[in-house]
């Protein structure tokens, strides 16, 4: 899975994008289902916030990290949707 990745008030480098994709490759192993995912990285005045929008089918996770540097902000909102993603699965499997 390919994330969208955007900025908003800055610029993201290369490394950085990197490590989005390898954070977002994650979530393929708690639910297969994923349709798309996008990252969007915002500077604020008082560090970095970042929302990650994860859309699988009939559904759409969004989770939001702050922190005082990307990489922290990342961390927070991608350990959000992956509860929510797990609690997603084991609703699904527990309904079939």
């Amino acid at each position: 899975m390919q994330p969208r990745i955007s900025a908003r008030h800055g610029k993201i480098t290369e490394v950085t994008k990197e490590h989005i994709i390898e954070s977002c490759c994650k979530l393929d192993q708690y639910f297969d289902g994923i349709i798309d995912c996008e990252v969007v990285a915002d500077k604020e005045k008082r560090g970095d916030k970042v929302e990650i929008i994860i859309t699988v089918p009939q559904h759409t996770f969004t989770a939001t990290g702050k922190g005082d540097n990307l990489y922290i902000a990342l961390a927070e909102a991608e350990s959000k949707v992956e509860a929510q993603l797990k609690k997603y699965h084991d609703k699904i499997v527990s309904h079939h």
